[in-house]
């Protein structure tokens, strides 16, 4: 596992990415297996393996919605399932009879129906996590609605031209299995204006968009019994009151560092700069990384090292109001740097500079925290899932009041279809008729006659339904994504929607 450049050597390019390859699947399979041995007994991870119908699913994240009076959580369960038959539909499409479509535009009028109301069920249930190790990824994305110039009520987005809001989520994923649960907890946000000849203890005082961070990371609360909940945040979430708010409900914490000039103390006591103690870092090892072809950007053997230190991260001199009720005059955090050495010419060279209350004392810890971060990607497909797959900003109505709700409903949604990826992978080798809905497989197995003759895994079976999506399986394809899963699926839901009238 480890790579020493001192005794390294020289190969064929074509040889070095082969071996590259092949070391990082077994440095990745060997961390999988540590956690597999400890965590996959636990009964839970046979149920993230099984998929539940859309009625199931509907009931589990709505059903227990208040909204003051049981029709009204009624109605929304029904407009959840309206729209998971086709998510990126409008809100008339997917509710055909214009009775129900009156009946959804009251039901987002209502004082009681609220972003956090929507949510309500979906957060209980995902935040009452099994004992094990789980990664909260946070991360902000704007949602744009310039072109809807009759919504009364936005903020501003970008450089103040457009208009919109801007939605705060905690992604919880399964560390050991890599299986999305769902969000904790999620906030919206509308930017505006800075006064003119604000002071910074003036602008610390009020809500920012910086707030958002330790906001969530209050709402998601502290983790159950015998769970161990990471943030895992990119360099946005750089901030001492962020991290008061992770100390304060006892979670650990991997964020990405943006403030390399900021102050902090060494172990010695010495005070320096954060770039200086990164540059006197000491090294735990070294390792190759084959990295794919970008654009502008040839596929390369990369050579990383890794190296660590320990820094004490004291409470700023301006503080807002939260820092100075906290208690917390400093926070200890590990320092893990990430950082390719002889990168080509013209290229960017990889350069991860990462803070983490998680040990990083031998390269296989240190191993186990990059990969933690690594699926900190997640948080961007969930925001890719929400804008393309369910057409989040194509949604229109008369106020933002009313939008947010719909936003609501709609977050909760794009876990249902980012999640079908991520199930797809954990535990391959189950057998599909123990893991998925009975009539789905009967279902797929009338489409495509052929696969009678075999066993379907979990694995063959979403292969199977991204086919039917355009996925071509060719072997330079690599694995479907969640898109063509989800376009089979559609599919799929025709079919199986027909056998229920037959049975009916």
């Amino acid at each position: 596992m480890r790579i020493s450049k001192n005794v390294r050597r020289q190969v064929q390019v074509r040889n070095r990415k082969q071996v590259a390859a092949k070391k990082q699947a077994t440095t990745r399979k060997v961390i999988r297996e540590q956690h597999d041995g400890a965590e996959l007994q636990r009964a839970d991870v046979l149920q993230e393996s099984q998929v539940a119908d859309n009625e199931r699913w509907v009931n589990q994240n709505f059903s227990r919605c208040n909204f003051g009076h049981v029709l009204r959580t009624q109605r929304l369960t029904m407009m959840a399932r309206n729209m998971l038959e086709c998510p990126n539909e409008s809100l008339p499409k997917q509710n055909v009879e214009w009775s129900d479509v009156k009946a959804a535009y009251r039901l987002f009028d209502r004082k009681e129906v609220t972003f956090n109301a929507v949510r309500q069920c979906h957060e209980e249930v995902i935040r009452q996590t099994p004992p094990g190790v789980y990664l909260m990824i946070s991360d902000t994305t704007d949602i744009n609605h310039f072109t809807h110039q009759a919504t009364e009520g936005l903020g501003m987005l970008g450089d103040g031209k457009g208009r919109g809001m801007q939605l705060h989520s905690c992604l919880v994923v399964d560390a050991a299995t890599g299986v999305v649960r769902g969000t904790a907890a999620a906030k919206v946000f509308y930017r505006k204006s800075i006064p003119k000849n604000e002071k910074r203890m003036q602008r610390l005082a009020r809500s920012r968009e910086s707030t958002l961070w330790g906001e969530v990371t209050q709402k998601a609360g502290r983790p159950p019994e015998g769970s161990q909940w990471i943030h895992v945040w990119d360099r946005g979430g750089d901030n001492f009151e962020a991290m008061c708010h992770i100390v304060q409900n006892s979670c650990d914490w991997l964020i990405r560092a943006s403030k390399l000039n900021r102050v902090v103390q060494l172990d010695s006591g010495d005070m320096t700069t954060m770039e200086d103690a990164v540059a006197h870092s000491t090294p735990v090892g070294s390792y190759d990384l084959q990295l794919r072809a970008r654009p502008g950007v040839s596929a390369r053997v990369a050579s990383i090292q890794v190296r660590s230190s320990r820094v004490t991260l004291p409470q700023p001199k301006m503080k807002s109001p939260f820092v100075k009720s906290c208690g917390i005059q400093h926070i200890a955090t590990n320092v893990l740097v990430v950082e390719e050495v002889n990168a080509p010419k013209g290229v960017t060279p990889i350069r991860w500079i990462l803070l983490t209350s998680l040990p990083i004392n031998s390269l296989n810890a240190a191993w186990t925290v990059i990969e933690y971060y690594e699926k900190r990607w997640l948080i961007e497909e969930y925001h890719k899932v929400m804008k393309s797959g369910c057409s989040i900003e194509r949604h229109s109505l008369r106020t933002a009041a009313r939008l947010e709700p719909l936003i609501g409903l709609i977050s909760v949604v794009g876990v249902r279809l980012l999640s079908m990826k991520t199930i797809s992978r954990h535990e391959p080798e189950a057998k599909a008729k123990h893991r998925v809905p009975g009539l789905w497989l009967k279902a797929l197995l009338l489409m495509k006659p052929k696969l009678a003759q075999r066993d379907l895994t979990v694995y063959e079976f979403f292969r199977e339904v991204a086919k039917l999506g355009g996925f071509l399986a060719r072997k330079h394809d690599g694995e479907p994504g969640w898109q063509s899963i989800w376009t089979g699926y559609k599919k799929l839901h025709g079919r199986i929607e027909g056998m229920k009238l037959v049975m009916s």
